[in-house]
């Protein structure tokens, strides 16, 4: 075994992984072995391999945005979090990261996956100088190549730039190169980049806010090259799901039935190939992915119109449970970077340990060549009633969103998702783990649960009995997980079967566990330890991914369920009531403060800190520029006069920007909305009475301008911002004036 498993990594593998792979084949096979001798003594070995070759057509992909926010001050200790931002890990994105030998992103990470991912280039690859842009285009959105970034690549044409890039990420075994886009663009420009991408052989665009008002690029890749994977987004409001700080029941997401953000990912649906989840705060990934995916699902199903496939990030588990893509950003590289001594990934944080998890990467590409993830308006879709909340305490080292630092972060999912099948049965004495399942149109059934935070303990995964019925015993079963015991149960006996091949995902052949499961009539039970030895087979030495493994049966006559195996449902057009908050309505405003009308305009009179009046846009703004002015004076003589426009993704102003001045202090100031008001960016303002404002916003470099009484500060803000939804005024115990403000898109 030990000498067949060294010869087929070296016969299969790429050449500069030949070796490395070859070691790992014979510590997997003596992990194998080691494993037969534990479970039975007298298990046949050299099973049929029930992971079949890499066809080519994935569409996960690998993504380098999170390592470039990690490079930024790579080796250093910071002090604060001062330039650590989004415009800094553009520039982090250069030849050398991707390509160098030693620790290239390209030439490192996935060496056990890359043809089954994408390797996709994230938010600063391509050129600085306008003048380059020969198709036109916007800053983020003209696919030509930086020049200073990619030396390789200067002198050739944007189309032979992308298909030298191409070649050479192929060539170090990955599927292909992806490339990230923001803005809009015209019909024509449009049809350039598809006809270059289609030249370079690019089959995957992540489009990340923008072009979802005409949809210019999914109308000419359809047309030119449909095989290009186009993937839309609308934001999701922030990283968190709406009223994370209150204490509520349910914590439904924006595309909730009735959500701030519900018609636009309809529209999206409609006209991509997937959508994105968008990103999570890392502590709470799983809960927040989840909810949004099944306020998605539950109304999109049984709808062939909405054909796009969801993508939620990096939930690999998640992905195997509910037959779903993925955009992983994880990569191994820890206590690289630290704040004050502990290590800092405002992306990767948290007791999870994610860059410890990279084996779940593999095995959720390896297991998607076994069942390819499918459209959200394809089949049925069902929740449970009951819904699990996790919880825990955010600090500076765990998110950019620096108004969730010190507070209890509160977000909900269903207990337990299923798709095209029954509704798992799970049984626990304690807490329990989300649990997700899913029959595949191809046949498989996925199977996953995944676990928990509290905040005495930030990541845990409790163990229950789950029981689940599947449709075809013939077809494989994808299990991912821990689990206390699981029980499959199938439309007949399976008492005369013959063989229960099961295998770690990352292995080269499965083993038959026939003697080490329980089946009683149309039931078997695999124990939960059996789960973890077996799932974990060939795991990477200290990697700490949950366990996940294929298995089938072989026999004959092999039992399977009728039509009426499938649930009868529909899709769900009306959202649960909820236990609201309720805040005061006036004049179309809701918040904490007073807001009367006047001559003026507004009086806003706040009668504690940092309080606010929205109001929601009559269309949510996702991309490009916009421009509002508006004036504002004191309302009295207070000695803390004060007066903030804020523009705000979500209702809450929890990501929001304000824009404004300490007029009793002579300030002018510009900040990303927190509960601390004051110890912000400032600058020096005569107020000289009337107050004269103008803020300009880039939603594509994510930039602020804002300019009172020829005084001008700028200002580079995070990613919790990703739309601008709602438009109002904040004030800081005082009342002020304001006139309606008046907003244009340029």
């Amino acid at each position: 075994m030990l000498h067949a498993a060294a010869g087929q990594a070296l016969r299969s593998g790429h050449p500069n992984d030949m070796i490395k792979n070859a070691k790992k084949a014979v510590f997997g096979a003596i992990r194998v072995v080691a494993l037969l001798l534990l479970t039975s003594t007298c298990v046949p070995a050299g099973g049929p391999n029930l992971v079949p070759p890499a066809d080519g057509q994935t569409a996960n992909y690998w993504c380098t945005w999170y390592a470039q926010n990690y490079w930024i001050g790579r080796g250093t200790d910071l002090k604060d979090l001062r330039g650590v931002s989004n415009q800094a890990a553009r520039e982090e994105l250069t030849e050398h990261a991707v390509f160098n030998e030693k620790d290239g992103w390209a030439t490192t990470y996935l060496d056990g996956a890359r043809e089954d991912f994408i390797f996709l280039i994230d938010h600063g690859w391509q050129t600085k100088d306008a003048s380059k842009r020969i198709a036109g285009g916007p800053p983020f959105f003209n696919l030509v190549a930086d020049e200073d970034d990619f030396p390789r690549y200067a002198g050739l044409s944007p189309q032979d730039a992308l298909l030298q890039f191409n070649k050479e990420i192929k060539a170090l075994g990955w599927n292909s190169l992806g490339i990230w886009t923001r803005g809009d663009v015209t019909p024509e420009q449009a049809r350039t980049f598809v006809e270059w991408s289609k030249h370079a052989g690019i089959r995957y665009w992540k489009i990340d806010g923008g072009d979802i008002a005409q949809f210019n690029s999914f109308k000419a890749k359809q047309e030119i090259y449909p095989d290009l994977v186009l993937e839309y987004v609308t934001g999701a409001g922030g990283n968190l799901n709406p009223k994370w700080d209150q204490e509520r029941s349910s914590y439904p997401s924006v595309y909730e039935i009735g959500g701030r953000l519900q018609a636009p990912m309809l529209r999206c649906l409609q006209h991509s190939d997937t959508f994105r989840t968008y990103d999570a705060s890392p502590l709470l990934m799983s809960v927040t992915t989840l909810r949004r995916t099944h306020d998605i699902l539950k109304q999109t199903q049984q709808q062939p119109k909405y054909r796009a496939i969801l993508n939620v990030q990096d939930d690999c588990n998640i992905a195997i449970g509910l037959g779903v893509l993925v955009a992983s950003k994880r990569h191994p590289n820890l206590n690289e970077r630290t704040l004050l001594g502990r290590d800092l990934h405002h992306q990767l944080s948290g007791k999870r340990t994610m860059q410890r998890r990279i084996n779940e990467v593999e095995r959720l590409g390896r297991w998607s060549r076994i069942a390819p993830a499918f459209p959200a308006g394809e089949g049925v879709y069902l929740s449970s009633k009951e819904e699990l909340i996790d919880r825990c305490e955010f600090t500076k080292w765990d998110t950019w969103a620096s108004n969730t630092y010190g507070k209890i972060v509160h977000q909900s999912a269903p207990a337990i998702m299923s798709r095209n099948m029954p509704l798992p049965i799970v049984e626990t004495d304690g807490d329990a783990p989300y649990v997700c399942a899913t029959t595949y149109p191809n046949g498989p059934t996925g199977i996953a649960t995944e676990g928990r935070v509290s905040p005495a303990n930030q990541w845990y995964h409790p163990r229950a009995k789950v029981s689940v019925q599947i449709r075809d015993a013939s077809q494989p079963i994808g299990i991912a997980g821990h689990y206390q015991q699981l029980k499959l149960g199938f439309a007949g006996s399976i008492e005369d079967v013959k063989h229960v091949w099961a295998q770690d995902l990352l292995a080269a052949e499965s083993i038959d566990i026939k003697s080490q499961v329980s089946i009683q009539g149309a039931t078997m039970t695999i124990d939960g330890n059996l789960i973890d030895e077996l799932g974990t087979s060939e795991a990477d030495r200290g990697d700490l991914s949950a366990p996940g493994l294929v298995i089938r049966l072989e026999g004959d006559s092999l039992p399977k369920a009728g039509d009426d195996f499938t649930p009868v449902t529909e899709p769900v057009t009306a959202a649960e009531p909820l236990d609201e908050q309720t805040q005061t309505l006036q004049d179309g405003f809701t918040g904490r403060a007073e807001l009367k009308r006047c001559r003026y305009g507004y009086r806003v009179t706040a009668t504690g800190p940092a309080q606010t009046m929205l109001k929601e846009l009559d269309e949510s703004i996702t991309s490009g520029k916009l421009s509002v002015q508006w004036r504002m004076k004191p309302a009295n003589r207070s000695a803390t006069k004060n007066g903030m426009l804020v523009l705000s993704s979500d209702e809450d102003a929890n990501a929001a920007l304000c824009a404004g001045s300490w007029i009793g202090s002579n300030e002018i100031t510009l900040f990303e909305n927190h509960s601390q008001w004051g110890n912000d960016l400032k600058g020096s303002l005569d107020p000289d009475g009337e107050l004269y404002c103008r803020i300009d916003v880039d939603l594509d470099s994510r930039t602020a301008e804002l300019t009172i009484n020829e005084k001008t500060i700028s200002l580079a803000f995070s990613e919790t911002v990703t739309s601008i939804n709602y438009i109002g005024f904040g004030v800081h115990n005082s009342a002020t004036l304001f006139t309606e403000p008046k907003i244009t898109r340029q």
